[in-house]
């Protein structure tokens, strides 16, 4: 595990859609992710994370990005942005019915993981979306949040 300041500063990337599906693109993903993504950086804050306001990335992230595949442009993202850990992650959908989520914590400094954590969601929807991620906070994150080792 590694050993964290009290109050480490926590960059949250926006989670992204890797879809294996077959099914024709949906228009509403792109503002589910930002909404889940905007509920993930509130809940990790209430849990203990420092959360850095998303606006620190204006600018770093380019439109498109795979964050997931980039080989460690989030950690020269998050220091960029003045951040000690930089969380990010993935929404997996198999189909209509099967989807898991995916969040990686990562020590900025190092690059070692703090934690990661899974989540399975079933539908995709708003509503199953959201309690994922929730889900995913309160039972695999908020024990990893600085300060609680």
């Amino acid at each position: 595990m590694v050993a964290l300041p009290a109050s480490a500063r926590t960059l949250v990337l926006d989670l992204e859609l890797e879809d294996s599906s077959g099914e024709a693109p949906s228009a509403e993903h792109a503002e589910r992710l930002k909404r889940v993504s905007a509920e993930l950086r509130h809940a990790l804050d209430a849990k203990g994370y420092d959360v850095i306001g998303d606006a620190a990335t204006d600018g770093l992230v380019s439109p498109g990005a795979a964050i997931r595949s980039c080989n460690g442009c989030e950690r020269d993202i998050a220091r960029a942005a003045g951040a000690d850990l930089v969380v990010f992650g993935i929404v997996r959908k198999v189909s209509s019915l099967i989807l898991w989520i995916s969040v990686v914590v990562e020590d900025v400094g190092t690059g070692q993981a703090v934690t990661t954590a899974r989540g399975d969601i079933r539908g995709d929807t708003e509503t199953a979306w959201s309690r994922g991620v929730g889900w995913l906070v309160d039972h695999r994150l908020a024990e990893h949040a600085p300060g609680k080792r």
